[in-house]
């Protein structure tokens, strides 16, 4: 089944860019780690070439596909947080989609995980009802 214009994807990664000014990339992503939106503050090209990109893309769906496989034991789950040097990554999952967030490292990543699980959460009740 197909989502992409009727969940108005470009508003949702519209909201969560401006949530923080340290918020690089927002990128909703299908199944197979395909872009279907994205807004960008700073480009993600500055660190990867294109076939890097679709690569890194494509892993974070696989992780999310691959967490999938213990939801029956542990539950499911709401979202992931990846730490590095340079950058934060949050991932969440909506319907069969990825919803990717890209942000310098930050000290208070656990509000701003909140904060993006508060749109997410108030984009889903706008659209589904």
């Amino acid at each position: 089944m197909i989502y992409d214009s009727y969940f108005g994807f470009d508003n949702l990664c519209n909201e969560i860019i401006n949530i923080d000014n340290s918020i690089n990339l927002v990128a909703v992503l299908n199944n197979k780690g395909r872009v279907i939106e994205t807004k960008v503050r700073e480009a993600i090209d500055t660190y990867y070439n294109p076939l890097k990109k679709e690569m890194f893309f494509m892993q974070c769906v696989l992780q999310t596909s691959m967490n999938k496989d213990h939801d029956d034991e542990l539950g499911k789950i709401t979202s992931y947080i990846l730490e590095r040097e340079k950058f934060t990554m949050f991932s969440f999952e909506f319907l069969s989609y990825v919803i990717l967030v890209v942000s310098r490292s930050k000290n208070n990543t656990i509000q701003l995980k909140e904060v993006i699980i508060e749109k997410i959460n108030k984009h889903k009740k706008i659209e589904i009802v």
